[in-house]
């Protein structure tokens, strides 16, 4: 009996630290501090202009992965595209870019601290347009999420950003959207 226990109180122990852990990890944004990697995209033939795309992974990779399209479809627009890391080198600098893209994943119901915070650098330069994306995990389109967004970028920036919410199984034409939508 007095076994059964011990094994009952440790695995209560390995749940409660797990669970700890998970918390942690999101709240504390910890994907973000691996984004440090960067990398120049050009356009074939002369460039229209220049665009920076800022990504933080999150657990997945899926809004990376959103980045990575969102960058290429400037790219085949004519654009000179930066895609960065939110914690890349690349992304410190955002002064000399007529788009700026910053996108991550959305945890219950709000972008990660570290979207939160790139936003808030911006407060002090003048990007010509701005893009705001997340990812959120779904298929479904949830309005108080979109309306959480807004409200988080409106707090973040005090600049006009066209928002985005990407959907698990729409990628590609979500981020066809945005892109379309800056360039108009």
């Amino acid at each position: 009996m007095k076994k059964l226990l011990i094994v009952g109180i440790v695995v209560f122990v390995v749940i409660v630290a797990l669970l700890v852990s998970v918390f942690a990890f999101f709240a504390f944004d910890l994907a973000s501090y691996g984004a440090t990697a960067s990398e120049t995209l050009n356009p074939v033939g002369t460039p229209v202009g220049s665009a920076l795309v800022v990504y933080s992974p999150g657990l997945s990779g899926s809004a990376k992965q959103a980045a990575t399209i969102i960058a290429g479809d400037l790219q085949t627009k004519g654009y000179t595209v930066d895609l960065a890391g939110v914690r890349s080198k690349t992304a410190t600098n955002s002064s000399s870019y007529d788009i700026i893209v910053v996108g991550g994943p959305m945890y219950f119901g709000k972008a990660t601290s570290s979207i939160e915070g790139y936003l808030k650098t911006l407060s002090q330069q003048q990007p010509a347009k701005l893009g705001v994306f997340v990812t959120t995990g779904s298929s479904q389109y949830q309005e108080s999420d979109f309306l959480s967004l807004q409200q988080q970028v409106a707090s973040a920036t005090n600049h006009q950003a066209t928002i985005r919410m990407i959907l698990n199984g729409n990628e590609t034409q979500n981020c066809a959207d945005l892109t379309a939508t800056l360039l108009q």
